[in-house]
């Protein structure tokens, strides 16, 4: 696949992370089997909507359907511009993510990483992985556990970092290794809740721990540093 080329990366539904290379000045969206993407739900029309190249950018239209199509939560009337991370919505479950690599420069964007890994929303004080959301929210100890390593994927932090990092006000009387391992225990069963194939907090032993990505089992492309 082109990485260079913007894509559909599908969220929500049977076809659920199927990701899409847009290469073609023309893709059709809806029920009919032969659909360039094909979305199995009752409150999808046949031919719902078209993604169409205009003037070197991709654009969503409906084709008339009767229950509408959404972009970050708003009907469409006719067509809209995407933009790399607008989230696409037809029916009940299909949800999609566009990504436009362009946008950036990077290979990895802000929102493919909201879509295919793991994101912590400092502001929202929100965790989300492959695009969910973890409900209910983490504790503040896992959640201040992820912010430091998220900070620096790959970086080794020390057990005395994260103790400094998550339990400041108990760092001066000693928090011991089984609190620790505890902590990263729990943390890692809530993230298996909904990507059970990847460990993204990865015990290095006799060091420390850290944090990865699934792409980063293979190589470390650049990601955008806007969030954490």
């Amino acid at each position: 696949m082109d990485e260079r080329a913007p894509r559909i990366h599908v969220l929500g539904g049977p076809q659920k992370g199927r990701e899409i290379p847009l290469t073609e000045e023309s893709l059709t969206i809806g029920r009919l089997a032969g659909s360039d993407i094909v979305v199995d739900d009752r409150l999808a029309s046949r031919r719902h909507a078209r993604l169409q190249m205009e003037h070197g950018q991709y654009e969503i239209r409906d084709c008339g359907s009767r229950n509408g199509t959404f972009v970050n939560g708003e009907r469409i009337s006719e067509s809209h511009a995407l933009r790399d991370g607008d989230e696409i919505q037809i029916g009940l479950e299909f949800r999609a993510l566009y990504v436009d690599p362009e946008a950036t420069g990077a290979l990895v964007t802000d929102a493919l990483v909201r879509a295919t890994g793991l994101w912590v929303d400092r502001e929202r004080r929100e965790v989300w992985v492959h695009g969910m959301k973890l409900a209910p929210p983490v504790s503040k100890a896992q959640f201040r556990l992820l912010t430091l390593l998220r900070e620096h994927p790959g970086r080794v932090y020390s057990r005395d970092e994260i103790v400094a990092a998550v339990w400041p006000e108990d760092e001066g009387h000693g928090v011991s290794d089984e609190t620790i391992d505890a902590l990263v225990g729990r943390l890692r069963r809530r993230i298996a809740a909904i990507d059970a194939d990847h460990r993204y907090v990865v015990t290095v032993r006799g060091h420390g721990f850290k944090f990865t990505q699934p792409w980063e089992e293979q190589s470390s492309p650049p990601v955008s540093t806007t969030g954490v």
